[in-house]
């Protein structure tokens, strides 16, 4: 077991998360995993869009070809 220290800002937050029963061990590995899926979430859509993006126009070319 390691131990950290924590600011106690960063202690009250954690403790907002923290469900009845739950350590704070429980607590980082569930922020992590959450960290972890969005992460790929992120990276997936963003590689969708620069796959995707000859499909979009650029807004200043849309209002010139609108006159606007």
């Amino acid at each position: 077991m390691t131990r950290i220290s924590l600011n106690p800002k960063t202690i009250e937050k954690l403790n907002k998360i923290k469900k009845e029963g739950e350590s704070f061990d429980e607590v980082i590995e569930k922020l992590i995993e959450t960290y972890e899926e969005l992460s790929d979430y992120i990276e997936e859509k963003w590689s969708k869009l620069q796959r995707d993006k000859k499909k979009f126009i650029n807004l200043d070319d849309y209002t010139a070809q609108k006159g606007l």
